[in-house]
């Protein structure tokens, strides 16, 4: 009796599990950022920064926020796209690919600020969403801000 009650639980947990796998998760982004510098833009101009837009580009999720982890990399058109594969969690979400650690700990290059720039951008989250059984849809609203290891617009 132990043995099938022991064996219904298996296949329940990885009949749960593998649903969680295959469903997939709509996402919807917005997005807005800060003024960069560069010519200085007219009100108009700084009020559409100031006004959410859909999100065009990629974002990096991680379950893990120190990005150990493989991560998922998603582009999104006009602020949506659809994940498959995102189990219950908090996930981490990053504007930049995740950078290898210890290749730039062990590189002596001259490079030593723009590896620092690296290591920076690797750690700036943007937002943390949680997926749990019941989210089908995710609805969240990002700020870019401006890159300080940019170079300053003319």
């Amino acid at each position: 009796m132990k043995f099938f009650s022991v064996l219904l639980a298996a296949l329940l947990f990885i009949s749960c599990k593998s649903n969680q796998l295959s469903r997939t998760i709509k996402f919807n982004i917005t997005s807005t950022s800060d003024y960069c510098g560069g010519a200085m833009p007219t009100e108009e101009i700084m009020e559409s920064m100031r006004e959410p837009n859909n999100f065009n580009g990629t974002l990096y999720f991680h379950k893990d926020p120190e990005r150990n982890d493989k991560g998922i990399a998603q582009e999104f058109k006009n602020g949506k796209a659809s994940i498959t594969g995102l189990v219950n969690g908090d996930y981490a979400i990053f504007k930049y690919p995740r950078v290898n650690m210890d290749k730039l700990e062990n590189n002596e290059s001259e490079e030593n600020l723009e590896n620092e720039c690296e290591i920076m951008r690797n750690f700036q989250m943007l937002e943390m969403v949680n997926i749990d059984q019941e989210t089908k849809e995710v609805s969240i609203h990002i700020h870019f801000m401006c890159d300080p290891c940019q170079e300053p617009m003319p």
